[in-house]
């Protein structure tokens, strides 16, 4: 990993944009790192863009930036994701506030959230998101949804925070945040959407995980049991209880999960339709489950 001393030289040089960057790009590919992650940093940090960063280049970086981004720096090499050193990720073109006690979010995640959207333009819902970790699903809905009720749960109070000063900074009065293990402290009432991301990475793929996934995101918000099923299990055979006559369950999966949940969603939702849909890079991630209509 980058050591301090390493970055003696940015302590006494005052150091352009352009040289800032090369260096950090030098040290993170010598520890065989992501160097884009340092750009990233820096245009986070000072408000600019790309083109302004570069029409910036031979600028002084001012000290305030310098220092973070020089630790930031440090913290790249050590495998923390750049998300969680800015305290920030983006979700469907806007800003949350992420901590270790919730995961980053993905993009595989907004393409679900569109498509609850685009399924339910001028309806009136009543959504249930199970697992709501940082709430930036609860939230996009929520902000789509402004006269809908939005029920969040999450069994980790930690997380729970990180949703609730997420909700405040969007306004979303219309999140409701609850601690429960899954259905365990909710009454059933009809649901028109019920949505979940949940853990459903198997303990056995973890060798084969990016480090920064397993030195900094939460366990608890990654990994199933059951070879990562075992929350499809729980929440197919109790969803049809909470969802109304024409409700929808929507769920995100792993890319090699598919035929295992045809399996599942076949035992336990017999009288559902569910569709399987890819993602951008042609992936199968989410699916759709309804009633069969007669």
């Amino acid at each position: 990993m980058i050591k301090l001393k390493n970055w003696s030289k940015f302590k006494v040089e005052k150091l352009s944009y352009s040289n800032a960057l090369k260096r950090a790009f030098l040290m993170l590919k010598q520890e065989d790192k992501f160097p884009e992650d340092a750009e990233y940093l820096m245009e986070e940090l000072t408000g600019f863009n790309y083109t302004q960063l570069q029409l910036h280049r031979n600028d002084e970086v001012p000290g305030h930036i310098m220092r973070r981004f020089r630790d930031g720096v440090v913290r790249l090499g050590m495998d923390e994701p750049v998300q969680y050193i800015l305290g920030n990720a983006y979700f469907m073109g806007k800003s949350f506030t992420v901590s270790p006690d919730v995961l980053i979010p993905r993009q595989e995640t907004e393409e679900m959230v569109q498509k609850i959207i685009d399924d339910h333009v001028d309806k009136n819902l009543n959504i249930w998101d199970i697992g709501t970790g940082s709430g930036v699903i609860a939230i996009s809905l929520a902000l789509a949804f402004p006269d809908d009720d939005i029920l969040a749960t999450d069994i980790s109070k930690d997380a729970l925070k990180v949703a609730r000063l997420n909700a405040d900074n969007y306004q979303a009065n219309n999140v409701f945040l609850e601690q429960s293990d899954l259905f365990e402290n909710v009454v059933p009432e009809p649901f028109d959407v019920i949505v979940s991301n949940p853990p459903y990475i198997s303990h056995q793929e973890q060798p084969v995980m990016d480090q920064s996934v397993i030195k900094y995101e939460p366990d608890l918000a990654l990994y199933g049991e059951e070879n990562g099923l075992k929350f499809y299990q729980d929440i197919s055979q109790n969803a049809e209880e909470y969802l109304t006559e024409d409700g929808i369950l929507y769920m995100e999966f792993g890319y090699h999960q598919k035929s295992a949940l045809e399996e599942i969603f076949a035992k336990n939702m017999p009288g559902f339709k569910v569709e399987f849909h890819k993602d951008m890079s042609g992936n199968y991630r989410y699916l759709k489950a309804e009633k069969e209509r007669v």
